[in-house]
């Protein structure tokens, strides 16, 4: 069995993913890790896979190849090979949900809509230019209104007014929060609003790139159960979150390391006559 990190080095946050896969075998994760990502991409890595490598019950010298992904993945000195976190999510979600043509990727600091087929790129869309539409902004939000984050989710749900929000930039949108702070809307109608938001920003996207009836919900805003409602309600689908959606783009980092690796090994003994 080879052993093979993908590592995605996100703008907030650094996940490892370690996976043992043998030739003509089907992977399976043996560890994972997240931790912020800070200042230094490269410390944050290390710091992401040595807990990965912990949790599978491994040593750091068994790793036998490593691929890095997203905002930070150049930075990372160790790497054996850096893959795009369009083509990484793609790959990570048809290996957990293979029926998937359509993945929405909420990250830190953008969204992403990407068509896939086969676990492969058709197309994509990104909305980098302003937090007002990623994770980032609702974390911001959370600490405003003193929710904690990982609670934003069930107080949207118990919104029955949602408040929209209606500015595109991340300062004036603050602005209205603010505005609706002073008026007496409830911190549930606000987080609604803010979901319904960034669901109504999400569509555009989606629909540039071929929406379809059912789409795959991946990254730590996921993990909110107030967004996938909101998909859901004002763009009429079926949203998939798959399993570890934070990991996904770590996974499909890792996937396609072993691919490469695997694919060498066998090149490599085809080419002294060895049979893999």
């Amino acid at each position: 069995m080879r052993v093979i990190a993908g590592i995605d080095c996100g703008t907030g946050f650094t996940k490892a993913l370690v996976i043992g896969q043998s030739p003509g075998g089907t992977p399976h994760i043996l560890g994972k890790a997240r931790v912020k990502s800070g200042v230094n991409a490269d410390a944050a890595a290390e710091e992401a896979l040595r807990i990965a490598v912990v949790s599978a019950r491994l040593r750091r010298e068994d790793v036998d190849y490593i691929a890095t992904t997203g905002f930070g993945r150049y930075s990372v000195a160790f790497r054996d090979i850096q893959i795009t976190e369009i083509t990484s999510a793609a790959r990570g979600v048809h290996h957990l949900l293979p029926e998937a043509e359509c993945v929405l990727d909420v990250g830190a600091q953008s969204t992403r809509a990407i068509g896939i087929a086969g676990g492969k790129v058709k197309q994509f869309k990104s909305n980098d230019k302003c937090a007002a539409g990623s994770g980032m902004f609702i974390a911001r939000a959370a600490k405003y209104l003193e929710v904690p984050l990982e609670t934003v989710g069930e107080v949207s749900l118990a919104s029955r007014h949602p408040q929209p929000i209606s500015s595109v930039c991340a300062v004036l949108a603050e602005s209205e929060i603010i505005n609706h702070v002073s008026a007496g809307v409830t911190v549930e109608d606000i987080f609604r609003g803010i979901h319904e938001s960034l669901a109504d920003r999400a569509g555009a996207l989606l629909r540039r790139v071929g929406m379809r009836d059912r789409i795959a919900l991946i990254g730590g805003v996921a993990l909110q159960g107030g967004i996938v409602k909101a998909l859901e309600e004002r763009l009429s689908v079926k949203v998939d979150v798959p399993p570890d959606c934070e990991y996904v783009c770590a996974l499909g980092a890792a996937l396609l390391g072993a691919q490469r690796l695997l694919g060498k090994a066998k090149e490599t003994s085809h080419a002294a006559g060895v049979r893999v």
